[in-house]
């Protein structure tokens, strides 16, 4: 026996559709999505604190200038350094004072103050900027 099976599209994007993720809503392995431990943060400090986990747009575009200024300053470094044969000169003990004034200065201590919480990168960071905030933190240690 061959049967039609009529579907109404319409239903498949009803704002009324409530969607199950799987898992015990109670123990916080899914659910129906918003209930139970669906999307849950612990002790999320609420809007007013948002801004603390959250990256912001105006903090990155900031690294990345700090990072692009840094890099600039590694090279001539280098260059120097080549063209000393390693050896230390005044001009690269210069440039090395540039570099750890540069990354422990208070505009990336704050910056970089916005762009980590607990240690880690905020939410909200692609792949390449949570990298790039890394390496940031990686160079300041490194002062």
């Amino acid at each position: 026996r061959n049967s039609v099976i009529s579907i109404n599209r319409a239903s498949f994007s009803d704002s009324t559709n409530i969607t199950y993720s799987g898992g015990q809503a109670s123990e916080g392995q899914g659910g129906y999505y918003g209930s139970g431990g669906a999307r849950h943060i612990p002790n999320f400090p609420g809007e007013s604190g948002r801004q603390n986990i959250v990256a912001l747009t105006e903090d990155v575009k900031k690294l990345v200038h700090i990072m692009k200024e840094l890099s600039t300053l590694e090279s001539l470094l280098q260059r120097e350094l080549e063209e000393n044969r390693g050896e230390v000169s005044g001009k690269s003990i210069e440039i090395s004072s540039g570099i750890k004034k540069l990354m422990t200065s208070d505009d990336v201590m704050n910056c970089m103050s916005r762009l980590e919480h607990d240690g880690e990168p905020t939410w909200g960071l692609s792949m390449a900027e949570r990298d790039l905030v890394l390496e940031a933190r990686s160079k300041i240690n490194e002062c």
